[in-house]
């Protein structure tokens, strides 16, 4: 063989084999034709996805006979997901099916979220679907609830430089509007205010009240108590170079204290500050100690025979032993029997404030006094109050003249309880009181029509009860289906 004959020959070796003609001499070309057109529907359908119209338009879920698209389902998970805690309890860099809420039985927080939102929509379509038949529909105050709720959010959005779309897509998911979301917010309200007139249209007898009482003591029935652990350091020290608690010591102050402050809260928290030493601020605050209305099932098993007892008396003092060294003193407040008297209605204005901030505080009290000192310069009248209120609380009973009814012993923060029920307090009494939300301007209405307080809440526990066993009855008749494909565009998936 000559040497052109064998340069021939490796050319002809290097060069790649075409491929069979066919027919109409295309072949290699539909292949090419068939993977540019799969690219382009692939670019189309994520155009059309990051617009959101799927997830505003498939199925994600049905009960009945409403169809829950993603955009939906995933409001209800919101709520769902925000009543779970779930970003503090989750990994945001890993799937929810990856994350065991029950590990021990298999369960993933999928799985748990995806339960209790289907469970969240069938009791919420079931209500509206109740709500519908009885002729209820959303009232115009909760629909300017929701409106302010929207203004709240609108400026979030623009605050954070987004449409607000675009701020409910980021924050909720693809397809969010605002359109969608009202949608939601205003099917919410009503199913919530029909859930609220449904309990409060049940009514019992004195005997069934009394009955209930008796059976759901432990979590009707509370207790209010000061409490100081006292923890004396020895002069002995662990493995790892902690001081050891001297338990002699420690039971020395706890009953110092118990025997020299008996009967006198004021002397308690005194007594603590001084043993807690300056340099511990948060004992520095008089009600640090104070433990208020924990209910009977609940109290701390050490001392829960001795608060429990019906003899013990206000200021009643005991100390007992810790596992780990140090000792408790405690000092009886109060107990249920507090709740044996009427309720009360109360109207205030709110002047807000950041009560850590003496110049903050020392402006709210001023602006109070002078809205205090016209409100006395008028007529004095419960009307003249209420229009001051409407013009000056930031509370969001200013919208009902401030006017806050059937308040019971230990409902609302203590200065503010404390003075509703003082035993020398009449119809028409004003005054002044600082709490943690700020200045209060408060006017003394009178008796609620709810009557004795005990017998009220005891009732409010089983209108709660009763409507929760209904509502839990209308979403069993209505179960959810998942849709595999629609459940895709969620938030869970």
């Amino acid at each position: 063989m000559s040497a052109s004959q064998q340069k021939k020959r490796r050319q002809n070796a290097a060069a790649p084999t075409p491929a069979p003609e066919t027919k109409s001499g295309r072949g290699p070309w539909i292949a090419a034709g068939i993977g540019v057109g799969v690219l382009v529907l692939l670019a189309i359908f994520f155009a059309v996805l990051n617009t959101g119209v799927i997830h505003r338009n498939v199925t994600a879920a049905t009960a009945g006979s409403h169809k829950i698209t993603p955009v939906m389902y995933n409001y209800y998970y919101q709520d769902v997901a925000y009543q779970n805690s779930v970003s503090y309890l989750t990994d945001p860099n890993t799937s929810l099916d990856n994350q065991y809420y029950d590990a021990t039985n298999g369960v993933t927080w999928a799985d748990y979220l995806t339960e209790q939102t289907n469970t969240l929509i069938s009791q919420t379509l079931a209500v509206a679907d109740e709500a519908q038949a009885q002729g209820y529909t959303i009232s115009e105050e909760d629909l300017a609830t929701v409106d302010e709720q929207i203004a709240n959010l609108e400026l979030s959005a623009a605050s954070s430089g987004y449409s607000i779309d675009a701020y409910l897509s980021q924050a909720i998911g693809t397809g969010s509007t605002l359109e969608t979301y009202r949608e939601y917010m205003e099917l919410r309200a009503m199913t919530i205010a029909y859930q609220t007139a449904h309990a409060e249209s049940l009514t019992y007898t004195p005997e069934e009240i009394a009955a209930y009482h008796e059976e759901h003591r432990g979590e009707l029935d509370t207790v209010s108590y000061r409490t100081y652990i006292c923890s004396v350091d020895g002069t002995e020290t662990d493995e790892n170079g902690n001081a050891v608690i001297d338990a002699t010591a420690s039971e020395a102050l706890a009953r110092e204290i118990a025997e020299t402050t008996e009967g006198d809260e004021a002397a308690f928290a005194a007594a603590v500050s001084e043993a807690a030493g300056e340099d511990n601020t948060y004992y520095q605050d008089e009600d640090a100690t104070l433990v208020r209305n924990v209910t009977l099932d609940t109290l701390p098993e050490a001392c829960a025979d001795w608060l429990r007892d019906e003899s013990r008396q206000y200021g009643d003092t005991t100390v007992y032993a810790n596992d780990s060294g140090a000792w408790t003193v405690v000092m009886f407040v109060d107990n249920w029997t507090k709740y044996d008297v009427d309720v009360v209605d109360v109207r205030h204005i709110l002047i807000e404030a950041d009560t850590s901030d003496e110049t903050a505080l020392e402006e709210a009290n001023t602006q109070a006094q002078d809205i205090l000192d016209e409100y006395l310069a008028g007529d004095q009248t419960e009307e003249a109050f209420a229009a001051l209120a409407q013009e000056h609380s930031a509370d969001t009973s200013a919208s009902d003249g401030g006017l806050i009814a059937n308040i019971y012993p230990g409902q609302t923060v203590a200065n503010f309880d404390a003075w509703c029920f003082d035993p020398d307090r009449q119809s028409g009494d004003t005054g002044i009181v600082e709490t943690e939300y700020g200045v209060h301007i408060l006017y003394f209405v009178g008796p609620g029509e709810a009557g004795n307080a005990a017998d009220y809440r005891t009732t409010l526990a089983m209108q709660a009860s009763d409507t929760e066993d209904w509502v839990t009855a209308l979403g069993e008749s209505l179960p959810v289906e998942n849709k595999g494909f629609g459940m895709f565009f969620t938030a869970l998936r």
